[in-house]
């Protein structure tokens, strides 16, 4: 009833609005704003459109924890019209991200806790090409769930991990982006649904690019995700087919003859990352069985047009690491270095980097399993299944008696 009323006088709330302020009022706030966007869907206004946008902005980035903990399931829908609304704006996506990463910490429970506007912030950094500014959120370990307090849906986490590898795609990170459409992937389904599909399709490209072999779905994965996905996406399985033939010409005919269907699905440029990628690795290939080749067999070999690219394409995998070579220019010339031969500073950085991951993600798990461990919800159920197990033993595995 209470809802019918504000909405009669939907138009009206801006007096209410000015009145009230967050944080102090962040559920009043919630509520007004919600009946005012329903409002102003069926009035089409972008004048006041402009304001709504504004007051929902102060509001998200100075909401109240504790309030917002009262309402979590109008906070969300509640983002949900404010980035909807902000895309037309002249700010448009960009000036949504900063407000939306402010919500969703007002909304978690915890840092390690994930909610349905984080999908949303990452969302807005997509369509505003503003990757950098999730660089944060996506470096975040966001590994608790929590329905009551935050809304959260199954829909939601792989909201979270697609647009998670979207955002990592724009970073030029694709071992990072493979994994994080893995989690999306592996995620427990009775069915395959568009989200798994479209992740699909771009963790194959990933796969390609960062490890140039043929992507293999996990074991843990799902039945149905491991019968079902690859028949959804034919095109991006004889790229990765054609990738690991190391045919150039095979790659090349399956690259033109699905170029529309790439295009339609958004990954043209991925598929281009993994042309690319293709020549690297037949130049690695090509340095761990020559010591010395003249940069015009090494254009022959992989395809490149011209020495000159050869020659480009070898400095710039030197610069990033990819290889150990010594381009010759006068002599057009390259001589390959051992690539076994580990280098000790790089190993060692390597090494430290990965045991601090590795103690950060052990303390993490203790920490979730005292949680689990101290959980009401979770012993009752235990003891439960417990109680329904010894009953069916007992029934099942006595001993027979005798009738008296």
């Amino acid at each position: 009833m209470s809802s019918q009323v504000l909405f009669r006088h939907a138009m009206q709330l801006d007096e209410a609005c000015q009145a009230l302020a967050a944080p102090v009022h962040t559920l009043g706030l919630v509520f007004v704003l919600s009946v005012r966007a329903n409002a102003l869907a069926q009035a089409s206004s972008s004048p006041l459109a402009a304001t709504f946008v504004h007051r929902c902005r102060q509001l998200l980035l100075h909401a109240d924890p504790v309030q917002v903990a009262l309402a979590p399931v109008e906070f969300s829908r509640l983002c949900q019209k404010f980035l909807s609304f902000a895309l037309p704006q002249p700010q448009g996506a960009l000036g949504a991200v900063r407000p939306l990463l402010a919500a969703a910490a007002a909304m978690q429970p915890t840092p390690s806790h994930i909610t349905p506007i984080h999908a949303l912030a990452l969302q807005a950094a997509i369509l505003a090409r503003t990757y950098r500014a999730v660089v944060p959120l996506l470096a975040s370990t966001l590994v608790q769930v929590s329905a009551p307090r935050t809304a959260l849906s199954a829909h939601d986490v792989l909201l979270f991990h697609y647009y998670s590898g979207i955002a990592l795609i724009g970073l030029k990170r694709h071992r990072e982006a493979m994994l994080t459409l893995q989690l999306a992937l592996v995620s427990p389904a009775t069915v395959v649904n568009s989200l798994m599909v479209e992740s699909y399709k771009k963790w194959t490209l990933c796969a390609l690019i960062a490890t140039r072999a043929l992507p293999v779905l996990p074991k843990y994965a799902s039945t149905v995700v491991q019968r079902n996905a690859r028949g959804c996406a034919p095109a991006y399985n004889e790229l990765a087919g054609a990738f690991a033939s190391r045919d150039r010409a095979k790659l090349s005919k399956v690259l033109s003859q699905h170029a529309a269907t790439y295009n339609n699905d958004g990954n043209t440029g991925l598929t281009k990352q993994v042309s690319d990628a293709f020549t690297k690795e037949a130049i690695v290939r090509l340095s761990r069985t020559y010591l010395t080749l003249s940069l015009a067999d090494i254009a022959a070999s992989t395809g490149l047009g011209s020495t000159a690219e050869a020659e480009a394409l070898l400095v710039k995998m030197v610069e990033k690491g990819e290889l150990r070579a010594q381009v010759d220019c006068l002599q057009a010339m390259a001589l390959f270095e051992d690539t076994n031969a580990p280098d000790g500073a790089e190993l060692k950085g390597a090494l430290e980097s990965r045991l601090e991951s590795v103690v950060a993600l052990s303390q993490k798990l203790h920490e979730l399993h005292d949680e689990l461990a101290s959980d009401a919800l979770y012993l009752g159920k235990t003891a439960d299944k417990d109680e329904r197990g010894g009953g069916r033993r007992g029934a099942r595995g006595g001993e027979p008696r005798r009738r008296k």
